[in-house]
């Protein structure tokens, strides 16, 4: 898959659009922290974080008809709202916002308005990465939000020679509850993940590897908070959040990117 091609810009800030969830925007900013050389701190790299999770409407119950209006266009006003605070590129911390009937509508939105800010596209920036740090592994469990799975946003990752598993149904509709259950969800638990919300998890990535995955994708920007771990069952684990996060300091600062060999993931005799 051809790598979206740096724009001639002022490198300016690192954009994070956040607030879906608030807890996903600050786990992605900590991960560019963790992803950047850097011996002291003026060695780091400047970013914004603009997290407004009380203007912009749940992704999934817009995608499955829940809610009318569309929240690319309170998401496009975040992003507009980062490049005039100095921001050149920029990253949603929504795997859900990347549906094309949210994403498309937004660079619309930004193109209306003039907007030179480069945003990334989280789902090709994974598929990029499962082929260059495990070239072996074609067969890719998807794991997200029912939104996620409706709109099938990840297909995308067949340009990098890939294919997609996804979930039965019945089990997605059971996922999901990890996510937005009132009670255990990760929605309403970002900060003390319950072993339901972990339970259900598991129980869904041990069906993807017996449907044959070779890797499984954290989909879900809330899915890393509940595991962190490179692997499961010997399957690699690909965090999302951690592959955008890399791809936003590729694109403004390369060098100071720290190399693949770090967080390579070694391929499983």
């Amino acid at each position: 898959m051809p790598r979206m091609k740096n724009k001639k810009m002022n490198k300016g800030l690192i954009g994070i659009a956040g607030g879906m969830g608030p807890g996903a925007g600050i786990d992605l900013s900590r991960k560019i922290v963790e992803q950047t050389l850097a011996a002291r701190d003026q060695e780091h790299l400047p970013q914004i974080l603009w997290s407004e999770p009380d203007r912009i409407f749940d992704r999934t119950d817009y995608l499955e008809g829940r809610v009318k209006t569309n929240p690319a266009y309170r998401i496009a006003q975040v992003l507009l709202k980062l490049e005039a605070a100095g921001a050149g590129v920029a990253g949603l911390a929504c795997n859900s916002a990347h549906a094309p009937q949210i994403f498309d509508v937004i660079q619309a939105e930004l193109s209306d308005k003039n907007s030179k800010l480069l945003l990334l596209h989280m789902v090709r920036e994974v598929g990029s990465f499962i082929s260059e740090t495990c070239p072996s592994r074609r067969k890719v469990g998807i794991l997200g939000t029912t939104g996620t799975y409706v709109t099938r946003q990840y297909d995308l990752i067949v340009e990098a020679g890939l294919q997609v598993l996804n979930l039965p149904e019945k089990e997605q509709k059971k996922l999901n509850l990890a996510i937005y259950h009132p009670v255990y969800g990760v929605k309403t638990n970002a900060e003390t993940i319950s072993e339901k919300a972990q339970s259900i998890l598991l129980s869904a990535m041990t069906n993807l590897v017996r449907l044959g995955a070779e890797a499984i994708v954290l989909g879900c920007t809330e899915f890393p908070l509940i595991y962190k771990e490179k692997y499961f069952m010997d399957v690699p684990v690909i965090d999302s959040s951690l592959v955008l996060a890399r791809a936003l300091i590729r694109n403004h600062s390369p060098e100071k990117l720290r190399p693949w060999g770090i967080i390579r993931l070694q391929e499983v005799p």
